[in-house]
């Protein structure tokens, strides 16, 4: 989602010994499962309407149309995976989301940041969010 695949692919392929290994993991927080994650996502919204990454949900794990002639997929993993978190790291996990620091200017990252920990205040001090995890194992195809 961050790299232009025709860019690293081509460079990956190459660092990559004969038959070896890419692994690549990708988590997402479920917010339909936990009220504190879809809060906070509301909250992201509200300060940044334009950001793509809420509603994340369960998906199968198909090849991708981006391996080009370079990898095959050898396995492909999928789990769930409750990750604990305090209201702190909570509160530093979603500004560093795309959505806010990567995305917004200070003051609104400032307001954000009061709202959420303000939020935040009214659930416990440590809790679990659910999340989505999965791992695409790509094997290099040796030219």
């Amino acid at each position: 989602m961050y790299f232009d695949k025709t860019i690293i692919l081509p460079k990956l392929h190459r660092f990559l010994k004969e038959n070896g290994h890419l692994l690549i993991l990708y988590m997402a927080w479920l917010p339909f499962e936990s009220e504190i994650a879809k809060t906070s996502e509301d909250l992201v919204l509200k300060y940044n309407p334009l950001w793509t990454g809420e509603g994340m949900k369960r998906y199968k794990i198909d090849k991708p149309d981006w391996l080009m002639d370079l990898f095959e997929v050898e396995n492909a993993i999928t789990y769930d995976i409750d990750v604990p978190f305090t209201r702190k790291s909570w509160n530093g996990r979603m500004k560093a989301c795309r959505g806010i620091d990567a995305s917004l200017l200070h003051d609104k990252i400032a307001a954000f940041e009061k709202e959420h920990l303000e939020y935040l205040a009214t659930v416990s001090e440590e809790f679990v969010i659910p999340h989505y995890a999965s791992i695409l194992d790509l094997k290099k195809i040796n030219k």
